[in-house]
């Protein structure tokens, strides 16, 4: 059943060291062998110390809390805050939905443009 949520788009939700609350994020890319994932995290609004940094906030993508039953508002992708990790990492995590194919196109073009990655994890991730 793992492996049947490890796709991109998909969404779940995890504790993470240094955050003393569980995350949302979203899967948006799978290394070919499905050994490593990267994500973005899910932020119900745009942290204060974002707004006074014009490169970060064009990094947030408005998600409707309307499209997806697991979100009580609209909400924010922190697409600045780019998460890689052992798939296996998301065994402890638990599955809560999935983005639409809109959105997430979205959320990959910004990533893949934001400059925070290396061309080694854009083909590892992305290709």
């Amino acid at each position: 059943m793992f492996e049947e949520l490890l796709k991109k788009g998909c969404v779940f939700a995890g504790k993470f060291e240094g955050i003393d609350h569980e995350k949302y994020f979203i899967i948006i890319g799978i290394s070919d062998n499905k050994i490593h994932v990267c994500s973005v995290y899910i932020n119900s609004k745009i942290p204060k110390f974002i707004l006074n940094n014009q490169n970060s906030l064009n990094l947030q993508i408005n998600i409707k809390g309307s499209k997806y039953d697991f979100l009580r508002h609209d909400s924010f992708v922190a697409c600045n805050s780019i998460q890689k990790y052992p798939s296996t990492d998301i065994k402890l995590c638990r599955y809560i939905g999935k983005i639409d194919d809109e959105d997430l196109d979205n959320v990959i073009t910004t990533v893949i443009n934001s400059g925070l990655l290396t061309e080694k994890e854009i083909n590892t991730y992305f290709k």
